[in-house]
């Protein structure tokens, strides 16, 4: 991802300076995986080897720079060539121009690495403010006789004849790349310089390149005379669009899909994702044709960034009777979900059905799950409906994608119609179907359908999990039904030690928020010792002593000191660190004082020197 445009310049101007001096505390030990990757190594050789292992793993790539700068350790070109490909990986494009900089310009043993030139100059172009820095890097390209790619040279010029001056230049530069472009698809460049000036609306500069750069042997082909007619239709200039479709038939080239297809896939795999969608858009709406592998990597990358382009290019495939792959579709679900556009997911998803996308259970499953996030719950209900038609028997994970969204919308009859729906279709509700009702149920404060539920889990041989429990019993204390929430722990006692421990380090403050601590009291009491407790007494304690309670707590401490002994001491040190958030200084005194008396807490003890501190 590009800097904000607010903060990149002046980072970019400092970071050559910070490569070279940044101080190894600039980076927390707790970044480096391991203490051997975050070691300088010994010689530049063995520091470019242990560099090439941990280029993929950001933190370790920074430790190990940091550590070698702060040992002065030389780096020979070709492990700065190593850091800055890195770096502009993980989008350090500061850091990885930083570096850049510093890789000599006329060194035959080490020259400058076209991959890495190339894709430092599209992203510096592609980054608001940096065209200056991205000329910088084509200068050093030219004067080293770097062969240029139809990335970084497209992206270039495509940027700069979106300036208001830019035809010229881009003109100029065109002229001046000569034989360093021979690895250049000259007619893909062509498409990417009119489509950036139509998009800035100088589409009268984009008719003039057509006529320039087809003169200079740059070949618009179709792709590029439809980009500029399209601007004019759009414009109302009919008789202008009907010449520059008259000069596409005469003068322009079919346009070469695998060329467009290497260009996609190595814009996205630089990250340049806006300049992906727009080359691909002016593909897709032109009606070219376009491989699915290239669409599918279109979908799911787009729509991180523009949900409404990926839809489109979702479209223009399953217009051609192809469908995304399960991958991207989910991507691009989850995105359209996020950006809370579930109508254009539900339109997708009719194409899909009315295409014969759903094959299975499971294919379906995949649309109700979606709709169901989406909202579209009437519409997730009618594919249900489908499956049942097909006789296909929807699963459980269907009608718990159902039923959650029915209670996320308060569609409380629904989804006890639902309930009984699965029944009647022989599909059993699992633990998730139960907590989804019970969840709900216990946030309606309706305790008497939460029991009918819980008792029906157990009939069902369905084990409620911390959750369940959880739920049920907050509900319970919260109506001050205590001995109700006792029975439904003892179950949970029954079940499980480890669910039970879970359970009770919420049934315990859940017992202080009421105020009723002496059922706290008598709960902790009953724990069996195979049940994990230390931070519910711990929790009690606190509790008690926060609101003055201190005799209650010193007799708890005493019956822990008796029963639990072996824990006592980790108790009682998890007791000392959390009294620093007591309210009351004078309950913390008591409780300490009677502690000192008993020999538990020493005259050294921290908050015996500050309780007399504050009271000398």
């Amino acid at each position: 991802m590009s800097p904000q445009p607010s903060t990149f310049l002046p980072r970019l101007a400092t970071a050559a300076a910070r490569a070279l001096s940044v101080s190894p505390r600039s980076y927390h030990p707790t970044h480096y995986p391991s203490p051997a990757s975050a070691a300088p190594a010994s010689s530049p050789h063995a520091f470019h080897k242990h560099l090439a292992s941990v280029a993929t793993h950001l933190p370790s790539l920074l430790a190990a720079l940091s550590r070698a700068r702060a040992a002065r350790l030389p780096l020979p070109p070709a492990t700065r060539a190593l850091a800055a490909t890195a770096l502009l990986r993980h989008g350090r494009l500061p850091d990885a121009l930083a570096h850049f900089s510093l890789l000599p310009d006329s060194d035959p043993a080490a020259p400058l690495p076209a991959p890495l030139c190339n894709s430092l100059l599209a992203a510096l172009a592609s980054s608001t403010g940096s065209l200056a820095h991205a000329r910088k890097v084509l200068d050093r390209m030219l004067v080293g006789t770097v062969e240029l790619d139809t990335v970084g040279f497209g992206v270039f010029v495509k940027a700069v004849g979106r300036k208001h001056d830019g035809l010229a230049e881009v003109l100029r530069l065109v002229d001046m790349v000569g034989c360093q472009g021979s690895r250049i698809s000259r007619s893909v460049v062509a498409a990417m310089v009119v489509d950036g000036m139509c998009r800035e609306g100088r589409i009268e500069d984009a008719w003039h390149a057509l006529e320039e750069l087809r003169s200079r042997g740059w070949k618009p082909d179709f792709v590029a005379y439809r980009i500029v007619a399209e601007e004019f239709r759009v414009a109302g200039r009919v008789e202008e669009e009907g010449r520059i479709l008259k000069q596409k038939r005469k003068l322009g080239v079919a346009p070469r899909k695998s060329e467009y297809r290497e260009c996609v896939l190595a814009l996205v795999s630089n990250g340049l994702i806006t300049e992906a969608k727009e080359m691909a858009e002016a593909f897709v709406l032109g009606d070219f044709p376009i491989d699915d592998d290239v669409l599918n990597v279109l979908v799911g990358s787009v729509s991180d960034i523009d949900v409404d382009g990926a839809a489109m290019f979702c479209k223009f495939m399953m217009g051609k009777g192809r469908f995304p792959s399960t991958d991207m579709l989910v991507h691009l679900c989850e995105n359209l979900c996020k950006s809370k556009k579930g109508d254009k997911m539900w339109e997708i998803f009719m194409v899909l059905l009315e295409k014969g996308y759903c094959k299975n259970a499971r294919d379906y499953h995949l649309v109700v799950s979606f709709l169901g996030k989406a909202g579209k719950v009437r519409e997730a209900y009618d594919v249900l409906k489908e499956v049942k038609r097909k006789r296909l028997d929807p699963d459980v994970l269907s009608y718990n994608a159902l039923m959650e969204a029915l209670c996320r919308n308060d569609l409380l009859r629904p989804a006890k119609k639902l309930w009984d729906e699965m029944f009647t279709s022989g599909c059993s509700p699992n633990l998730h179907t139960y907590n989804i009702l019970i969840t709900k149920f216990t946030e309606m404060g309706e305790s008497e359908e939460v029991q009918q539920l819980f008792d029906h889990m157990f009939q069902k041989g369905v084990a409620p999990d911390g959750a369940t429990y959880t739920s049920f019993i907050t509900m319970l204390c919260q109506k001050n039904k205590y001995e109700q929430a006792l029975e439904i722990f003892r179950r949970s006692l029954m079940q499980d030690a480890e669910v039970a421990s879970s359970v009770l380090s919420m049934f315990i403050p859940a017992l202080c928020k009421q105020g009723n601590f002496k059922v706290a009291l008598s709960v902790m009491c009953s724990v069996p010792s195979n049940v994990e407790n230390l931070n519910s007494h711990v929790i009690l304690l606190k509790n008690l002593t926060d609101i003055g309670e201190v005799e209650m707590a010193l007799e708890h401490l005493k019956w822990i000191r008796s029963n639990c002994s072996s824990n006592f001491q980790n108790i009682m040190n998890e007791l000392m660190a959390s009294l620093s958030t007591s309210a009351s200084l004078q309950h913390v005194t008591k409780l300490m004082q009677y502690l000192n008396s008993q020999r538990l807490v020493d005259d050294d003890n921290p908050w015996m020197k500050l309780i007399g501190d504050v009271y000398a």
